[in-house]
């Protein structure tokens, strides 16, 4: 037995005590017992000497020694009297009934008020004076049996043993399974810890009690989820830096690779290539800047949009305006691939409250996204209104390019998260993820639907001053 268990050493404790309380009991209450009954045959044998004493009197007093002897006789033949014994003033015995001669000499002359219990422990003494007509002529000793109350003593004892060995077993097997829960518990816990240590998080302590129990095992798996959750974030974060540090090599090098090649036939080629081609090289370079700066841009703006949560500038906005000049900023661009822009704005768009950058930001990514990921001589459809329940703004951005695959469009607002038929397009995947958080900026919300070779559907919907929900 390994005496370092908590099982054991709830065990041994109850053990030891109940042993204690079970050693004391088996002492005490017999003890106890006994002084009682003694008490009770005392109180009763005063009653019963002094009445004898009361019916020998008058034979004393005349000296009648049979008449004594008659009423002896009689007071012996009560069930509990075991001896009787007359004595005069003097001491002397004058009758006697169940005393033999031979040890009548035990006795003490003086019998005046005597009480207890004899030697040997079988009876108990009891005397009262003799008294007749306000004269005292002898005294009256009893000798009440207490075998009988002894013997129910024996008995009740060995009642009491078989309880206490009862409460005894009873009680050992109940802390035995009540132990046996608790460490079963722990040890369960115990191992779960220790694979969870070594790795597997999927693990989790299966404890349903309501006690106290139950509830370390809820606040173990609570902090067993907390840990897991870290640890994905953890792992998400080091995917973040790795996606990171792909897409920062990978969107600036197709750039820069295009830059040196525009470079490297001006500079090897120059007297052979006419002024229109010199011309072309010369904008392909500066097409390339301008991804480089948006490339740039972007990530610039990644990397402050915690902080501009603390320089958010509520003004008043006319969202037309802010859509107007999006338009012609991206009207070129959408010209050049024989992309149509179609827009409509509703009548009365009411003012909202927000950051003037960071709407045209929002407006301007949601439009320049559509153009990209547009066929060449597709449409885009830009709509501008109030929503239904008249409480939003409501922008809508819609093309008809390569769509979005239906299993990823949970993902498409993940920061540099690009979606699987985009591998050919330039792009760092965090136009979305910012767009996204401008608009919660503001209160407002963006949903998406798309299916992939129609095309795709945004909608935004920024908060009326005064009628939100």
């Amino acid at each position: 037995m390994k005496f370092k268990t908590l099982h054991t050493k709830f065990i041994l404790t109850f053990t030891f005590f109940i042993a204690g309380i079970s050693a004391g009991l088996y002492f005490y209450l017999p003890s106890k017992l006994e002084d009682e009954a003694i008490v009770a045959i005392a109180t009763q044998s005063k009653t019963v000497v002094e009445m004898a004493a009361n019916s020998i009197s008058p034979a004393l007093f005349f000296s009648d020694k049979r008449a004594v002897e008659d009423e002896i006789v009689m007071i012996q033949k009560s069930p509990a009297v075991e001896i009787v014994i007359v004595r005069d003033n003097d001491g002397n015995i004058i009758n006697t009934e169940g005393l033999a001669k031979d040890l009548q000499s035990d006795f003490p002359k003086n019998h005046n008020n005597a009480d207890g219990v004899s030697v040997d422990g079988k009876l108990y003494y009891i005397s009262s004076p003799i008294i007749y007509d306000g004269a005292q002529y002898g005294t009256l000793l009893l000798g009440i049996s207490i075998q009988p109350i002894r013997s129910e003593i024996a008995s009740a004892k060995q009642t009491i043993t078989v309880v206490l060995l009862l409460v005894f077993w009873v009680g050992f097997i109940v802390i035995y399974f009540l132990s046996s829960f608790i460490t079963i518990s722990l040890r369960t816990m115990v191992k779960t810890s220790e694979r969870i240590a070594s790795g597997d998080l999927s693990e989790r302590v299966n404890i349903q009690t309501k006690d106290e129990i139950g509830q370390l095992a809820t606040a173990f798996n609570r902090m067993v989820d907390n840990l897991q959750k870290a640890l994905l974030k953890e792992r998400d974060l080091r995917q973040l830096k790795s996606r990171f540090v792909n897409t920062i090599s990978h969107e600036f090098r197709t750039p820069l690779t295009g830059i040196s090649i525009s470079a490297d036939i001006l500079e090897s080629y120059q007297d052979r290539l006419t002024t229109e081609q010199k011309i072309e090289e010369f904008h392909k370079i500066k097409e390339r800047v301008s991804e480089l700066t948006d490339l740039m841009n972007d990530f610039l703006m990644h990397s402050s949009v915690e902080s501009m949560r603390d320089i958010f500038t509520v003004t008043s906005v006319q969202l037309i305006e802010i859509l107007n000049r999006v338009i012609e900023d991206t009207e070129r661009i959408a010209s050049s691939e024989s992309i149509s822009l179609n827009v409509h704005i509703g009548d009365s768009i009411p003012i909202i409250e927000g950051d003037p950058k960071l709407l045209h930001h929002i407006v301007k990514n949601l439009i320049s996204n559509a153009i990209k990921f547009s066929q060449r001589g597709g449409e885009v459809i830009v709509s501008l209104d109030v929503a239904d329940d008249s409480e939003y703004v409501k922008l809508s951005v819609r093309d008809y390019g390569i769509g979005i695959p239906k299993d990823e469009i949970d993902k498409l607002f993940t920061q540099f998260y690009r979606a699987s038929n985009t591998s050919e397009i330039p792009g760092t995947g965090l136009g979305l993820s910012i767009v996204k958080e401008f608009i919660e900026l503001h209160n407002g919300k963006i949903s998406v639907t798309s299916v992939p070779n129609e095309g795709t559907f945004f909608v935004v919907l920024l908060p009326i001053p005064n009628m939100k929900a």
